[in-house]
C-alpha cells in the first residue's frame, strides 16, 4: 500500500519573511498647494504582490506499511497513557499507542528505519488537528494519519505528511469528524530522535485555511472572524474588487500580525493613510492573512476583519486626494491642485441651465442663470485656498469639501439623499457662473447681473452631475419668491480629508 503524501510544512519564520509587511503611508513634506507626488504611485505605499502558496520546491516520497498490522486487538482494548510507564508497552504497534490532546508536546526515538512509533487521540466534536514533526538530521521521519473503524477496529489511513530528506519538517492539518485516531511517526530512512506538537480545537468555521490556495472567501461589505489556534497557525482570506474603489478593512487582529497582498500582477492597492486602515484597490483578487510573529496563540480568542467598501472611484492616478465620508458613501477625487475632479468614480458636472420670466400690473422679471462645465474649474481643497482670507471664505459659501443630506430644492433637478457638498473656482478670467436677472417695476431691487468665478454646489455622488446649487443662489437667496432648499449635515463629523489640507499648520499624517 502506498503512503498518502502531501507537503504542507513551512515554518512560521519562512512565512513570515516571504512576505513585505504592510507599511505606512508617506507623509507628503508639501505645501497647501503644491505636492511634490503627482501620482498615487510617488505618494502612497503600495501592497506587496504575490501569486501563489509559498511552499519549498521538494519532492515526496512513498514506502509500504504493508508489513505492518493495522488490526487492533479487540480484547481488552484501551489506549494507553500519555506517558510511557514501565509495565505499558512500548508504542512501536499501533496496539500500544500513546494518547495526546491538545497542546501536547512528545519527544521520542526512532530506532531504526521502518521502524513506527504510535500515538491516538480521541476527538468529541468535529475539530481541527494540527501535527507539527521535527526531527534530527539523522533521520528522514514522516507521518502517517489514521481513522479507526470502530466495529471493526481497522485502521485506515486518511493523510499525513512526507518529504523526502533528513530533518525535515513535516505537518500535518485537517478537519476531522469526532471519533477515534491514530498517527504513526515513522522512520523512512535512518534512526534519530523527533519531536512533535498536537493540536486540536473547534475552530472549523473557515478552516482549513492555512495558505492562499485554500483561503477562505470574504466578501465586500463583511465581517469574518477567526482564530489562531497553534504557533504555526496562518489564515488567508481572499476577496475580489470588481472596480477600482476605496475600501475600509478595519482589523481587531489581538496581537497578532495582519497584511494585505495582492494575487495578480495587474492589481494594484494603495494605502492611503497611515492613521485608518484605509485603501484604494484597483480590480483584481486580494488576500489578507493573519498571523503570530511571537508565538502566541488562542482556541479561544477570536480576531474580526471587516471589508467595508465605501464607493467605487476614477482610475486616474494623477486623482490621489480623497475626501472620504464612510456614513454618506460618499469619496470625492481629485489631483493635487483640485483639478481631475470625480465623485464615487464619476467625473464632475457643474452644467447648470434655468431660464424663466414672469410679469404682472407691477412689474416684469426675467432669469437667465447658467453654469458651465469648464475644464480650468478646480475644487477648493485646501483651507487657504482661493483665498486665504477665512472670513472672505465663509462670506462666499467656499469650504472644503463636504457631505450633506438633501431634503429638497424648489429648483433643484429632484435628486435627493446624500450628496456631495463642493465649493468650485474658476482662476481669473474665467467665469463660469452666470446669473443675468433682469427685474422692472416694483422688482426693480432684485436686479442681480454677476459673472462669477466660484460657487458651492450640491453634487449626485451617483451620476457626478449638479443637483442644486447651495451658494450663490439668486432664486433661493435675492429673488422675490417663494423658492427653498433644506439640507442637514448629520455626516459631517464622518468626513476625512486624505491629503496634506492646510489648517494653519501642515498636518504631520492622515
Amino acid at each position: 500500500m502506498m503512503k498518502a503524501k502531501r507537503y504542507i510544512g513551512v515554518f512560521l519564520s519562512v512565512v513570515t519573511t516571504c512576505f513585505i509587511v504592510l507599511s505606512d503611508a508617506n507623509t507628503l513634506n508639501v505645501s497647501a498647494t503644491e505636492s511634490t507626488a503627482t501620482t498615487i504611485d510617488e505618494a502612497y505605499p503600495e501592497i506587496e504582490q504575490i501569486e501563489s502558496s509559498e511552499t519549498s520546491d521538494t519532492s515526496s516520497h512513498s514506502c509500504s506499511i504493508d508489513s505492518f498490522d493495522l488490526s487492533l486487538q479487540t480484547q481488552g482494548f484501551s489506549l494507553f497513557s500519555e506517558t510511557a510507564e514501565a509495565n505499558e508497552p512500548d508504542n512501536t504497534d499501533p496496539n500500544g499507542a500513546y494518547v495526546v490532546s491538545n497542546e501536547n508536546v512528545f519527544q521520542g526515538n526512532l530506532g531504526q528505519t521502518n521502524e513506527m512509533r504510535w500515538y491516538a487521540f480521541i476527538l468529541d466534536q468535529d475539530s481541527k488537528v494540527t501535527i507539527e514533526l521535527q526531527s534530527v538530521s539523522d533521520v528522514d521521519a514522516d507521518l502517517y494519519l489514521f481513522a479507526l473503524d470502530q466495529e471493526s477496529y481497522q485502521l485506515s489511513l486518511i493523510g499525513g505528511s512526507a518529504t523526502e530528506g533528513n530533518g525535515i519538517h513535516e505537518q500535518y492539518k485537517g478537519i476531522l469528524n469526532s471519533g477515534i485516531y491514530y498517527f504513526a511517526v515513522s522512520a523512512y530512512a535512518g534512526s534519530g530522535q523527533y519531536a512533535f506538537a498536537f493540536y486540536s480545537t473547534d475552530d472549523t468555521q473557515n478552516e482549513i485555511n492555512d495558505a492562499v490556495d485554500n483561503a477562505s472567501s470574504i466578501g465586500l461589505n463583511e465581517t469574518i472572524s477567526g482564530k489562531i489556534d497553534s504557533p504555526y497557525d496562518i489564515d488567508y482570506y481572499v476577496f475580489s474588487v470588481d472596480s477600482s474603489a476605496i475600501i475600509s478593512i478595519p482589523m481587531d487582529t489581538l496581537d497578532y500580525e495582519a497584511n494585505i497582498a495582492s494575487l495578480d500582477s495587474t492589481s494594484h492597492a494603495y494605502h492611503i493613510s497611515n492613521v485608518d486602515p484605509i485603501y484604494e484597490f484597483t480590480p483584481g483578487t486580494y488576500c489578507i492573512y493573519i498571523f503570530s510573529s511571537t508565538g502566541k496563540y488562542s482556541s479561544s480568542d477570536t480576531y474580526t476583519i471587516t471589508t467595508n467598501k465605501i464607493a467605487n472611484v476614477a482610475d486616474n492616478s494623477k486623482a490621489f486626494y480623497f475626501m472620504v465620508n464612510d456614513a454618506a458613501n460618499i469619496v470625492f477625487q481629485c489631483d493635487s491642485t483640485g483639478g481631475n475632479m470625480y465623485v464615487n468614480s464619476h467625473p464632475i458636472d457643474v452644467s447648470y441651465s434655468f431660464k424663466g420670466s414672469a410679469s404682472d400690473s407691477t412689474g416684469r422679471r426675467e432669469y437667465d442663470i447658467s453654469m458651465t462645465n469648464d475644464s480650468v474649474i478646480k475644487a477648493k481643497i485646501f483651507q487657504d485656498q482661493f483665498t486665504d482670507d477665512a472670513e472672505k471664505s465663509v462670506y462666499l459659501g467656499m469650504d472644503m469639501p463636504d457631505t450633506v443630506e438633501y431634503m429638497w430644492g424648489t429648483k433643484g433637478t429632484g435628486v435627493t439623499g446624500n450628496l456631495l457638498d463642493l465649493s468650485i473656482y474658476s482662476t481669473l478670467p474665467v467665469r463660469f457662473y452666470h446669473i443675468h436677472c433682469i427685474c422692472t417695476g416694483a422688482y426693480k431691487d432684485y436686479k442681480f447681473w454677476q459673472d462669477l468665478n466660484f460657487a458651492t454646489v450640491f453634487i449626485d455622488p451617483n451620476t457626478g452631475k449638479l443637483v442644486d446649487i447651495y451658494h450663490i443662489n439668486y432664486l433661493y437667496d435675492i429673488a422675490a419668491s417663494s423658492d427653498n432648499m433644506k439640507f442637514f449635515r448629520p455626516y459631517s463629523k464622518n468626513t476625512k480629508y486624505y491629503y496634506p489640507y492646510y489648517n494653519g499648520k501642515e498636518p504631520e499624517q492622515w
